[in-house]
């Protein structure tokens, strides 16, 4: 494995048991330290699964994928969870918070895996709450049900971050934003990457993000029908 590679996927493949006809191939896919890669494809021709596949949580049918030169097929279950947590943040398309929790909560949840402590992540919670005008107030309300589009954006974005990832994987993170929101969205996240050193893997179907991204991949060339 090259050591400049933050991730590097070496003759991947991946089916479903009932889908024959389905199958993704990469023979070769990496990402260094602050790179920022899109990936562009149509909804459903398994984008999700090759994030999936990059965070350990399924497994290739053959082939290896490495993380910081680990290849994530030899940890055991609670190894990969301890070093999912600590070393990739991931960003979901309807950003997935849990609405009975606080904000605050919502953005400690991966600081759970982990052996860091717990108030220095508070903390660290706080800090990029105030950078993106998130008050205190607003992060330790009860519950997160009336959060805005916006705020719910930036929540995602601290949760991604809290516990100092190597890469950030954002998976269809703008596809229900409307234009100003996407742009914020966008520029929110590109400057963390860029604050915090932190390489971004997108995908996504919009080919309106193409003039974002120096580096854009089309996913029809890792999978075979």
């Amino acid at each position: 494995m090259n050591s400049k590679n933050l991730i590097e996927i070496k003759n991947l493949e991946f089916y479903w048991n009932n889908q024959d006809e389905f199958k993704i191939q990469i023979n070769d896919f990496s990402i260094q330290t602050n790179e920022k890669k899109l990936i562009l494809g149509k909804s459903g021709i398994g984008k999700s699964t090759f994030l999936n596949l990059i965070c350990g949580m399924i497994s290739p049918r053959a082939g290896d994928v490495y993380v910081l030169s680990q290849n994530l097929s030899s940890l055991k279950a609670w190894e990969l969870d301890k070093f999912r947590s600590e070393n990739i943040g991931v960003i979901f398309q309807e950003f997935n918070l849990l609405d009975h929790l606080s904000p605050l909560n919502n953005i400690l949840l991966p600081c759970y895996f982990t052996n860091k402590d717990l108030n220095k992540s508070k903390d660290r919670a706080f800090l990029f709450g105030k950078k993106l005008n998130l008050n205190n107030d607003l992060l330790t309300k009860s519950n997160s049900k009336d959060l805005s589009t916006g705020q719910k954006q930036r929540i995602s974005i601290i949760r991604s971050i809290i516990n100092k990832p190597k890469i950030i994987l954002a998976d269809e993170p703008t596809s229900s934003l409307d234009f100003d929101n996407k742009n914020s969205f966008l520029n929110l996240l590109f400057d963390i990457c860029n604050e915090e050193k932190i390489s971004l893997l997108m995908v996504s179907h919009d080919l309106n993000l193409k003039n974002k991204f120096k580096d854009v991949i089309a996913f029809e060339s890792f999978f075979k029908l």
